[in-house]
């Protein structure tokens, strides 16, 4: 294979793998090994997600025309990225906590986020984020909680009408 169908393959590759991304993270990978990014890797791809290094300029021409192209601006450099296709959250935070853990000059350059660019400061807020399920039960007890004070009003009365019957009940066949 030449190297221009080589190049050609590899646009088609980041072109498919960026539209179905749900989150894109730009980030510099200078001074990890190879094994740590396998470990990392492996990491991601348990949350379907993956960590790219490609040329600026086959990502640039991936990136074109499509809702993802604001990224070019973060191509600066040796860059990787990050493609998560579930949760958005999850990856950035694995990723983030392992460029902290590693302790590398390493740096989030940007994401993006549901057509719209993140800065740094963004992308480590996102990264903050308690994963999706911790959300949602978060949410269901919210709606739960005043539910649960209405349904208590308004069986109280009951309860208690129910108790001065069982009450009275009692005295008369003890009398």
């Amino acid at each position: 294979m030449g190297k221009l169908a080589q190049k050609e393959k590899t646009v088609a590759e980041l072109k498919a793998e960026l539209s179905d991304a749900t989150v894109a993270v730009v980030a510099d990978y200078r001074g990890l090994t190879v094994a740590e990014l396998t470990q990392l890797r492996r990491e991601l791809f348990a949350e379907k997600a993956q960590f790219t290094v490609a040329k600026n300029t086959l990502t640039k021409h991936a990136l074109k025309d499509s809702d993802k192209a604001v990224l070019e601006a973060y191509l600066k450099g040796p860059t990787a990225l990050l493609i998560g296709r579930a949760d958005q959250v999850t990856p950035v935070k694995i990723l983030t906590e392992f460029l902290k853990k590693n302790k590398k000059e390493n740096e989030i350059r940007g994401g993006f986020l549901d057509g719209k660019l993140l800065s740094p400061a963004e992308v480590d807020q996102l990264a903050k984020l308690p994963p999706i399920e911790e959300l949602r039960g978060k949410l269901v007890g919210a709606i739960n909680s005043p539910l649960s004070g209405i349904v208590a009003a308004l069986s109280s009365p009951q309860r208690g009408l129910v108790n001065v019957l069982d009450q009275y009940s009692k005295r008369l066949q003890e009398g």
